[in-house]
């Protein structure tokens, strides 16, 4: 395998691994067994531990060294944790991004706007519950939150901010309680589409960490 086709194969197992991990398929405190998990994305040892080391450098597996990889136990101080961490950094990124973002920056927000309305129109509407259109909705909204804080041009900070939606997006996905108010979620995205075009940083802040909060109530009542 030259160099090029490894480093594509690790990406793809990167991004497969991550998304199972997310969606549970691997339960909280599992081990990762290399030998199954080889077979199961049929890939070689060397990418598969590169891909390893990166989903650990985020916490989406715990490195216990000989012991191996292992998924991180969840616990409702780890999540509050995570949770007040997304609110002061996606609040730090949001105010940065309306000190300076540009008329490119609030042409993407409108952009990302447009589509996320559209999916949830074709899921809180229509009624298409089908994975195909929960995961357009989970893209689009995810794309949407990114478009928003882009203009902090702080490559880091997003960075972090990423990583800790991640971890999110874990408790979401294992939570069997989770339910959006399709109407108080549509509501959340159109204000903070008009208060950042506005610039109205004091009203957006608020109505970010808001949105946070309301996501986490709902994914641990």
């Amino acid at each position: 395998m030259s160099e090029q086709e490894a480093l594509t194969t690790s990406e793809m197992i990167y991004q497969a691994l991550k998304k199972d991990i997310i969606n549970g398929v691997y339960p909280s405190g599992e081990k990762i067994k290399l030998e199954s998990v080889k077979e199961r994305y049929n890939v070689s040892y060397s990418p598969l531990r590169e891909a390893l080391s990166r989903l650990a450098e985020s916490q989406l597996l715990i490195n216990s060294g000989q012991r191996g990889f292992r998924v991180p136990v969840m616990s409702q101080s780890d999540f509050e944790d995570i949770t007040n961490s997304r609110i002061k950094l996606e609040c730090m990124a949001l105010e940065m991004a309306i000190e300076k973002g540009d008329l490119k920056w609030e042409s993407n927000i409108v952009a990302a706007y447009h589509l996320l309305a559209q999916q949830e129109k074709r899921v809180h509407e229509l009624g298409e519950i089908s994975q195909e259109s929960r995961d357009d909705l989970d893209k689009a909204h995810e794309e949407f939150h990114q478009a928003l804080l882009a203009g902090s041009q702080s490559n880091w900070l997003l960075f972090f901010v990423k990583s800790l939606n991640s971890q999110f997006d874990r408790y979401r996905r294992y939570s069997t309680t989770f339910q959006f108010s399709s109407n108080r979620s549509v509501e959340y995205h159109r204000r903070l589409k008009d208060l950042v075009i506005e610039r109205n940083k004091e009203e957006a802040l608020k109505v970010l960490a808001d949105h946070i909060r309301y996501s986490a109530k709902a994914i641990l009542n």
